[in-house]
Formats: structure tokens, C-alpha cells, sequence
């Protein structure tokens, strides 16, 4: 194998790994959240709730990224922690990444249409 050749595989192999970690910093799809989130969560979250539901208004917008990781991190401590039980982690994620792209302190901030 000559000097190029394996400059070139060192380079791909380098580019793999960097595109690999992005994508893992990056995981959950946020479309797919929001699909998930008006299924799951604003049935209790909304404006004005049909029901006696105890739940106040939610949306992307709510809350800080930094409060949504927090929120992530500690669903077990929620109230609606029966709920939370209820969703694959999969799903949790592109929640997630819905509600973490949409936060107020975020480039584009969004509440839930």
C-alpha cells in the first residue's frame, strides 16, 4: 500500500467517525416528535384542556434546552411518569429533539401547532 492510499483510507475512516458523532449528538427526529408529542403529550398540555385535566399548557417554546435535557433526564420524577413509561425510548428521543430544537432559547423557536 503506497503513502496515498493510505493517507486517503486514513481520511475516510476519520470522516466516518466525525459524520458517526454528529449524527449520535444529533439523534431523534424531530418531525417524528412532534407527530409523537401531539399524540402522547398535548392531549393534557394544552391551552385549554377539555376536562378536568390538571396539566398546564406545554409546548417547544416553554422552556429552555438546557430545562428540556433536564426534564429528559429525570422523567421518572414527573408526575405523568406513568405516561413516560408507556413511550420506547426511540420515541422518547424524537421528543425529545422536537421539544429541544423548538425551545425559546433555540435558533427557531416553536409552539406546538
Amino acid at each position: 500500500m503506497n503513502k496515498q492510499t493510505f493517507i486517503g483510507i486514513a481520511a475516510a475512516l476519520i470522516l466516518v467517525s466525525y459524520v458517526g458523532i454528529s449524527v449520535a449528538s444529533e439523534a431523534g427526529n424531530a418531525r417524528k416528535g412532534r407527530f409523537l408529542f401531539r399524540q402522547n403529550c398535548r392531549p393534557c398540555h394544552m391551552e385549554n384542556p377539555v376536562g378536568a385535566k390538571p396539566a398546564h399548557y406545554l409546548g417547544p417554546d416553554a422552556k429552555t434546552q438546557a430545562e428540556w435535557k433536564a426534564v429528559f433526564e429525570n422523567y421518572g420524577d414527573l408526575p405523568c411518569k406513568d405516561e413516560w413509561s408507556k413511550i420506547s425510548d426511540e420515541d422518547r428521543q424524537d421528543i425529545f429533539r422536537y421539544l429541544h430544537d423548538g425551545a425559546k432559547d433555540s435558533p427557531t423557536p416553536a409552539k406546538c401547532g
